[in-house]
Formats: structure tokens, C-alpha cells, sequence
């Protein structure tokens, strides 16, 4: 069963849209990179139960992956894609937004080199397309890693930064976002491409892959499955967990209402720590908690940050409201799970 025949899943998305005003982009087509991924998969579920795109251009590696998780749709088409090879596409969307790029912790560590050059040469050579071509807008979706740690407990808002220890190869990551954003504002500001940029909290929903090892994903599929949830830390660090589809909403507010060179970020009114998130997801499968201690290589993969929390002031400026609280979108996401089978 795929997860757009879930009955609750569509019932979310149409909710969603429903209150969304998604008019300017009406008629127009979008390539959208890491379309499998869990963030710009739903994005394409919004898409398409808006109605009103014109072509939805999938940028994956995977084909058979690809028709495994949409199936035969008149408005997608799948194109070959890998950020870290040379782009080779012959149409010219109106709407470019880039998604693709090594987004698991443990890989961070255990491949830097790829982490890095993928998300340098991913954006770079989109960059240079939107250039020659003159697209309306690329959106590069970066991340809330890109802040750092900071000792304050206030949220972060766009423009004030903590630090990041780029003696730590798990780095890797949020340097190479804050690469990319410059990158994105330095063809802005020297030729002239409309470039938005968001950064995305902690996200989650039933878009995640069952190979996803974010936490937030791993415990949905363990919690849907009946396993008791295991924590590996105190679970008192501060999140921005927001509901995929709530998460797409925002991007696209971004995308078509976004000021050019500009940062948002993304992610829910309310905070939660993962803790909270855990018990949540419990509560919804009927599992229990334990505390486990981590390995020295889990450690090593862990977020070193214990507050990424979010302001949204910015991005709710474009016109955008939450549709789902946290508590209904950690909910949902176990019971579309379930109904889908999705093990």
C-alpha cells in the first residue's frame, strides 16, 4: 500500500492545502532534487493534491524507487539524478527546489568527503543552470545545523549564530550547508539568480523512509511496529519538530512569496524535546521507554546541539499558520504507519 492511498494521509494533506494559498503556482513546473527523501517527498504530495502545477520533475537516483513510492502519475516524471555528478537535464522548469544531499547522521562521520562535495556540487551546478537559464526562483532547502551551539536558551532566529567545532568531522554537515547558503546569496548578489533559502527544524512524517536513522523517524516506524522505544541520551535537548506536511506548506510559502537572497526558517510554534517527542510516539504505539547507554560510535554521530529550536516569526510574515500541532502530526504519523503497513 502506498502511503498517498492512506486515508488519513491524504485526509492531512487536504487539510493542509486546503487553507494554503498556492495560486502563483498554478501552470508552472518544478524540478524538486531528493524527491524520495523524506522532506521534498511530501512536498510533492502537496503538490499534487493542490492539483493546479502543471509538471512535477522528480530529481532521485532511484527509478523502480521512484514508481514504488508514486506509481504511474500523469503530472511526475522521474529524472536521473545525483548531486554529486555534473547536471544533465533537457527541460527548463519554472521553479527549482534542491533537496538532495546526504542527510543521515552516521554518514556525516563515515563519509564526510561525499557529505560535503554533495551538497558544494549539488547546489553549484543547479546554481549555474538557474543562471543560464533564467528560472524564476532555485529554493535550497539547508538546515537548522547551520546555527551551531549556543549557551542561551532563546530560540534561534535567522542571522544570529552559536558555534560550530570544525575540528569535529561530524561538522561535515553544517559547514557544508553554510558553503551552500553562501553560495546561494554570492549568485544572487553577483548574478542576479532569485535564490530563497530555508532551513528546516527537526522534521518528521510518514515521507520518511523505513531506513531513515534520524530519530524522530526510527522511533515512528519502532513505535508503529510495537517496539519499545530506546533512549540514548537525557532527551532534554530543545527541538523544532514539525509535521512534513506542515514542513512542505512552508517551503512552498518560501518558494513563491520569499525574498530573494533571503533565510527562513522552518519549523512549529511550539518546542519540544526529544523526550517529549518519545513519549509522544509511545503513547501512539502503545510502547514503552527504556534508557540505554550509546556507543562510542553513536556518541560520535549524536547532534552537539542541545538547543536547535526555532524562531518562525519570518517565514508566518509570507502568510503561513501550522495546520497540525505536534502532538497530531507524531500521531498521525505512527497510525499512517500502521495503516499503510509500512514495516
Amino acid at each position: 500500500m502506498r502511503l498517498l492511498d492512506s486515508k488519513l494521509y491524504k485526509a492531512d494533506l487536504e487539510k493542509a492545502v486546503k487553507k494554503a494559498d498556492l495560486e502563483k503556482l498554478d501552470g508552472k513546473s518544478i524540478f524538486i532534487t531528493g524527491g524520495l527523501g523524506l522532506i521534498c517527498s511530501a512536498v510533492i504530495d502537496v503538490l499534487l493534491t493542490y492539483g493546479n502545477v502543471k509538471k512535477i520533475y522528480v530529481g532521485a537516483r532511484d527509478e523502480t524507487q521512484f514508481f514504488e513510492r508514486f506509481g504511474e502519475i500523469d503530472k511526475l516524471s522521474f529524472v536521473k539524478y545525483d548531486a554529486l555528478e555534473k547536471l544533465q537535464i533537457d527541460f527548463i522548469p519554472d521553479y527549482i527546489i534542491h533537496g538532495a544531499g546526504l542527510a543521515s547522521p552516521e554518514l556525516y562521520t563515515s563519509m564526510p568527503v561525499e557529505t560535503i562535495l554533495s551538497n558544494l556540487n549539488g547546489i553549484h551546478f543547479l546554481l549555474e543552470f538557474a543562471k543560464k537559464n533564467n528560472i524564476k526562483k532555485i529554493l535550497y532547502i539547508s538546515s537548522s545545523e547551520v546555527y551551531g551551539n549556543k549557551e542561551t536558551i532563546e530560540s534561534f532566529v535567522e542571522g544570529k549564530y552559536g558555534i560550530i567545532n570544525i575540528d569535529n568531522i561530524r561538522s561535515s554537515y553544517s559547514i557544508a550547508k553554510r558553503a551552500s547558503e553562501m553560495l546561494c546569496k554570492s549568485y544572487s548578489q553577483e548574478y542576479g539568480v532569485n535564490t530563497t533559502i530555508v532551513r528546516p527544524g527537526h522534521i518528521f512524517g510518514p515521507s520518511a523512509r523505513k531506513t531513515d536513522k534520524r530519530i524522530s523517524s526510527d522511533f515512528a516506524f519502532k513505535a508503529a511496529k510495537g517496539i519499545k522505544l530506546e533512549m540514548k541520551s537525557s532527551g532534554l535537548q530543545k527541538r523544532s519538530y514539525c509535521y512534513s506536511i506542515d514542513c512542505s506548506i512552508q517551503i512552498l510559502y518560501a518558494l513563491i512569496n520569499g525574498v530573494n537572497g533571503d533565510v527562513y526558517n522552518i519549523g512549529h510554534d511550539k518546542i519540544t524535546t526529544v523526550r517529549e517527542m518519545a513519549e509522544i510516539y509511545a503513547k501512539a504505539g502503545g510502547v514503552k521507554i527504556s534508557s540505554v547507554s550509546p556507543t562510542e560510535s553513536e556518541l560520535n554521530d549524536f547532534n552537539p546541539m542541545n538547543n536547535s529550536s526555532l524562531d518562525n516569526t519570518k517565514i508566518k510574515k509570507l502568510g503561513y499558520s501550522d495546520t497540525f500541532t505536534v502532538e497530531e502530526g507524531l500521531t498521525h504519523t505512527v497510525k499512517i504507519i500502521k495503516e499503510i503497513n509500512c514495516f
